[in-house]
């Protein structure tokens, strides 16, 4: 093809820059570490992909020596298309002025390949770049969207003449780019880059490259309509299943802890919920399981078998109305169970008649053989078969908490599966109550099917959001303490470094450059353009990025869009609200507000000022990252806030959450709706 022929010409020149002519913007497609990149160049066609490409990324010539990097390009080929919020790359021939970067690099919105979606902004819209990255020893320019992207979509990657190089001239095109979007060019991809960059009015172009975005949400899409071939089964325990609070005298949660079968027990506080709580049921449903062992999703999108998914469901201590409780479908954080966050809410909800239900997240609940035994006023007992979704995966003997969420480390998908495996488990869920549920025995439904919500807190917000962006029934919701995407988290978590940290020294090469932790220089929304002279740092940078598109099937990031912005086909816009803890520490600030960005959301956001509130208690958690349901000490106040506008959110009321503190702490603002979102970490130090 003619762009090959022309590359080779580049190459039999001599691969180094011609200093005297000026800086380049290099240009051969066929390497991502040349580019620009991303690039359909890199795609081959199809028939069966939704936007008829599939991805062919190169692997590495020695993958003795770089295994990791092998796998991880065979696996794209499994994608239509690249990461929906890509790290675009932009190579030069020598030094540029960092500081023209931004304004000389942005992408220009294209063709939207299908009309299931409406799409979040017009044909020849410009995206701008943020987070942006120069490698001055390899003169090479990094950066990611400043906005929202479209999945399933074409954009062009345009570079002008606005990069400067570090003697203050405009950089150049490079020879093969202007043989390629010549208007002479003969080659496919040439020619689709050539009528693309013809759109482009008001700049010199002298880079530039066309890229189709993935379809994320396909899988679950498919999965959910799955659904619709299956009839959901309930079944309860043997023996009783459901209980009277206030006749409970002590409950002891036997969980399975390790592979053997061995319980350990553990106190259920259902005393504690006397005067919220009427009564607490069991019971499981089924759910098609697409999992493997390794707790990745089967490629085919065929289900592996058929899971009995336990649920816990709580009746509030208010008359029934006649159609039943108003429900909400609670979503547990990271290594939460039934019992511990599901369980506190109910002192917010209660106000407002709401039931709660909630399941337990793929690997969460420990091991599948554990019981609950219940000691109730009389002498009755009660041991009740209710086991949890954890495996031992790691072979260690041990069932830990929240095991069997991440997948197995051999495997480059981290949450990915977990998240999609338990939105499909809540899009049953939803079935199960619409067809009716009957958990107290009384043979009448309990719940009022027109009234369906979500409150989630931290792991639970972002399957939640993939759960809401997908669901035609729940049309409130509030979502506590999430975030996007997991290698964000991941990267600038407190909690979560260290695991990232782990993933990166298991690599080969291994990547952690600072001992057991890792420094890749990177940079926050919002700030002037890093410069790395660090080859480790760019190669942790890249590595992640790769991990990211990887997982971006089950990044919320992605369905955040669908939410208000461009709702999925048949879904209504959803109404939701936001809550984040200022200097969260377990999901930072950045990642919690990508997702309110991306959502388009940010005037139903509030912010918890745990800083302001730490000055009148100090005895607060510096870390706030569980402030919704945090109902033991001195925290109790804030959580009953928290719980009391989150209810009144989901039944269509307002309520200023201050007003109730000020009993506790007079006149304060510890709530408040932000004019900008927070981007910066803000943890405490104290």
């Amino acid at each position: 093809m003619m762009l090959r022929s022309i590359l080779a010409l580049v190459v039999w020149m001599g691969a180094a820059p011609v200093w005297g002519a000026g800086v380049k913007v290099l240009f051969d497609p066929s390497k991502p570490e040349i580019g620009p990149f991303p690039t359909d160049y890199l795609t081959a066609p199809s028939t069966t992909a939704k936007t008829g490409r599939k991805v062919r990324m190169p692997a590495p010539p020695d993958c003795t020596a770089t295994p990791n990097a092998c796998q991880e390009a065979w696996l794209l080929e499994q994608f239509d298309g690249f990461n929906v919020q890509p790290r675009v790359r932009v190579k030069f021939s020598g030094a540029v002025n960092p500081q023209t970067l931004k304004d000389g690099i942005y992408l220009v919105t294209g063709q939207n390949l299908t009309d299931e979606e409406r799409g979040v902004r017009a044909t020849g819209a410009v995206v701008r770049l943020n987070q942006v990255v120069y490698d001055a020893k390899n003169f090479t320019a990094y950066g990611k969207p400043d906005e929202a992207m479209d999945q399933h979509r074409r954009y062009l990657l345009v570079v002008t003449d606005a990069v400067k190089d570090a003697a203050g001239d405009a950089v150049e095109a490079d020879d093969a780019y202007r043989g390629c979007a010549g208007d002479g060019a003969a080659d496919d991809y040439c020619k689709a880059l050539n009528e693309a960059v013809k759109t482009v009015d008001g700049a010199r172009i002298v880079g530039a490259s066309l890229f189709t975005t993935m379809s994320a949400t396909a899988w679950l899409e498919t999965a959910r309509n799955a659904l619709e071939n299956t009839s959901p089964t309930v079944s309860r325990p043997l023996g009783k299943s459901f209980f009277l609070v206030n006749n409970v005298l002590e409950a002891t949660w036997r969980m399975q802890t390790r592979a053997n079968g061995d319980l350990e027990p553990v106190d259920v506080p259902v005393p504690a919920l006397q005067n919220t709580v009427f009564g607490i049921g069991l019971g499981t449903y089924s759910s098609p399981n697409y999992l493997l062992p390794d707790r990745t999703a089967s490629a085919a999108g065929e289900p592996v078998s058929v899971e009995q998914v336990p649920f816990v469901a709580y009746l509030p201590f208010v008359p029934k109305p006649a159609k039943g409780y108003p429900v909400v479908i609670y979503g547990h954080g990271l290594g939460d169970i039934n019992f511990g966050g599901a369980a506190a809410v109910n002192f917010g909800l209660v106000q407002q008649g709401l039931a709660v239900i909630t399941i337990p997240a793929v690997g969460h609940g420990f091991g599948p053989s554990g019981r609950i035994q219940v000691r109730e006023v009389g002498g009755v007992t009660s041991d009740v078969a209710y086991g949890g979704r954890g495996v031992d995966l790691d072979g260690n003997g041990r069932i830990d908490s929240g095991e069997g969420c991440l997948a197995a480390p051999s495997t480059p998908f981290g949450l990915r599966d977990c998240l999609r495996q338990t939105t499909v488990d809540l899009l049953q869920l939803v079935r199960v109550l619409k067809a009716g549920l009957d958990v107290d025995g009384d043979g009448t439904n309990d719940f009022d099917t027109d009234q369906i919500y979500y409150l989630s807190q931290s792991l639970g917000s972002m399957y939640g959001t993939m759960f809401l962006a997908l669901d035609p029934t729940v049309k409130r919701a509030v979502l506590n303490a999430g975030g996007g995407s997991a290698i964000d988290i991941g990267r600038w978590s407190v909690v979560q470094r260290g695991p990232t940290a782990q993933n990166l020294a298991l690599r080969k090469p291994a990547l952690n450059n600072r001992g057991n932790d890792f420094d890749e220089s990177y940079v926050l929304r919002n700030q002037p353009v890093k410069v790395v002279n660090d080859d480790s740092a760019i190669a942790i940078q890249n590595a992640l990025e790769t991990l990211e598109w990887l997982q971006a099937e089950g990044d919320p990031l992605h369905y955040a869009v669908h939410l208000k912005s461009s709702p999925l086909k048949g879904v209504p816009e959803k109404t939701v609200l936001w809550q984040y803890g200022l200097g969260d520490m377990s999901i930072p600030n950045p990642a919690q507000t990508a997702l309110v960005r991306h959502a388009g959301m940010k005037d139903s956001t509030w912010i918890y000022r745990n800083d302001l509130a730490k000055e009148k208690s100090p005895a607060l958690d510096r870390n706030p990252h569980t402030y919704l349901t945090n109902v033991l000490g001195v925290a109790f106040p804030i959580t009953i806030a928290v719980q009391a506008q989150a209810a009144s959110f989901l039944v269509g009321r307002e309520f200023d959450p201050n007003l109730q503190l000020q009993f506790f702490y007079g006149s304060v603002t510890f709530f408040e709706q932000p004019a900008e979102l927070p981007e910066g970490l803000n943890f405490l130090e104290r």
